[in-house]
């Protein structure tokens, strides 16, 4: 099928999102977007992954152009603060600093030789940059993702696109279907008729352009299913204005604290069937000391799915109508960026086919999948005790992936998995990372040095690359200050 003209229905970050990427990249495709005169936008985290920046780019925007003007800040990782139990934190850096030390052996395998070291200071990257100093190292600012204000990013993206495409303000009243998986028109509220010859559902979990879709449950591996959320104000901005995003395990499930320049992004996430709504809000208010109002807290609930047929007909569903998972590890973006790359791949010659199709639903499967997985570990072997945590060490299942992961750390004969494989969003040292940290066994590694040796190698590369790095880097809040006033020069 040729493709001339798109709509996109929904104007909240995955319609925008959307436009701007096929706009720059499909200069001969009509982009119209259907937004609400008052959009309802949801929201439920805004920490980004390290693919954010490389988008933004492919749309035709320098970082320059959007640091500010989101209320930007920069992300290290994630630190899961009194995730197992209390005082015992993960942390999960973008770089993960696995070095060569000598002769092919890395820093993973020597420590595998060398336990009585603080993994996360001695294995990973800038743990203590980022949690002992709050400090940015600006020589490996590739390195690091972004915090933005979600609301700012699509007042960004609308301004910047008002007079490049069609923008109607109104609702969508009718879908007028020619089968059961193909468009023919839309009738507005304004009255309007639009047609096109690709249709991008951007609207959310309402899927007001798609038909029942397969929707894959994903209830029995995952663990949550609602966030209230609030922004914080700063009361002392340079130290709680942090370069990393904070998930804090507390009795009811999770808090996250995202900083951007201007506040504190924050919410709790937990399961409405364990925990009734109004004693987390009473949890959440009491655990910012009164900070933030109850009356202003927001709920979101969901039920994590995907739509295992994202693309069906000549309707696309991106964002949170093509499936949710929960907030942690910020997965939400890198869906709906990863989703708006494959379809661009697909209707690259402006035609698509039933293969197309095919590849992108699968594409996006395996994405999902990876992402469940990937999440789902994160609250295995936990210590905790609460209703919640108890109910969930009850419910727990691994997965296949996670056991393949588990059997390769008890092998000693192979390096301790790192590599990115095939087309996943967290690859081996996402995964060794965290498993270590969880408290799963890690087999001492066959090196062809001494172990004591490959110690020694552990704490002077430590030493070098890590324990000084403080000394070049800069304060989180002062680096983003910086670059604010270079901004208005």
């Amino acid at each position: 099928m040729n493709v001339s003209s798109i709509t996109i229905v929904g104007g909240g970050t995955s319609g925008w999102l959307t436009a701007a990427y096929l706009y720059k990249n499909q200069p001969d495709i009509k982009i119209t977007v259907v937004d609400k005169e008052i959009g309802t936008p949801i929201g439920v985290g805004e920490a980004t992954l390290l693919s954010f920046k490389p988008f933004m780019e492919e749309c035709g925007f320098k970082i320059e152009d959007w640091f500010v003007p989101l209320d930007a800040g920069y992300k290290s990782g994630i630190l899961f603060s009194n995730w197992r139990e209390k005082d015992d934190d993960i942390w999960h850096p973008f770089y993960k600093g696995n070095r060569k030390l000598f002769n092919g052996v890395n820093t993973w395998d020597s420590w595998s030789c060398n336990q009585n070291l603080d993994f996360k200071k001695y294995s990973l990257s800038c743990y203590d940059l980022s949690i002992e100093h709050n400090a940015l190292d600006a020589n490996a600012i590739d390195n690091y993702g972004f915090h933005v204000d979600c609301g700012k990013l699509v007042v960004f993206l609308q301004e910047y696109l008002k007079d490049k495409i069609n923008i109607i303000r109104s609702d969508v009243m009718k879908v007028n279907y020619k089968d059961n998986d193909t468009i023919d028109s839309l009738t507005l509220k304004n009255e309007e008729l639009v047609c096109s010859d690709l249709y991008i559902d951007c609207t959310g979990f309402k899927n007001v352009l798609r038909k029942p879709a397969q929707r894959i449950d994903l209830s029995d591996r995952l663990f949550v299913n609602t966030a209230i959320a609030c922004p914080v104000p700063y009361q002392d901005r340079e130290s709680e204005f942090k370069p990393y995003a904070e998930c804090e395990a507390v009795d009811h499930g999770w808090i996250w604290k995202i900083g951007v320049a201007s506040r504190i992004g924050s919410g709790m996430v937990f399961n409405r069937n364990i925990t009734d709504i109004d004693e987390a809000k009473d949890y959440f208010v009491d655990h910012w000391n009164n900070r933030i109002k109850k009356e202003n807290i927001r709920v979101i609930h969901w039920d994590p799915f995907y739509n295992e047929d994202q693309w069906a007909g000549n309707v696309v569903t991106i964002g949170l109508s093509s499936g949710f998972i929960e907030p942690l590890e910020s997965t939400g973006i890198g869906l709906i960026t990863y989703g708006i790359g494959q379809l661009n791949s697909a209707i690259y010659e402006r035609r698509f086919s039933d293969i197309d199709r095919v590849n992108f639903n699968l594409q996006m499967k395996i994405l999902f999948e990876d992402c469940v997985d990937f999440v789902s570990m994160h609250y295995a072997n936990n210590n905790r005790s609460s209703k919640f945590w108890d109910w969930v060490k009850e419910k727990f299942q691994p997965s296949t992936r996670m056991m393949h992961f588990i059997s390769e750390l008890n092998t000693p004969n192979i390096t301790v998995p790192n590599a990115g494989k095939y087309n996943y969003m967290f690859g081996g040292s996402n995964w060794s990372l965290m498993l270590i940290q969880l408290g799963y066994t890690l087999a001492n590694r066959l090196l062809p040095i001494p172990d004591e040796v490959a110690g020694e190698l552990l704490v002077k590369s430590y030493i070098e690359h890590e324990k000084n790095r403080h000394i070049w880097s800069r304060p989180h809040s002062k680096e983003v200050d910086r670059i604010s006033e270079l901004t208005k020069l």
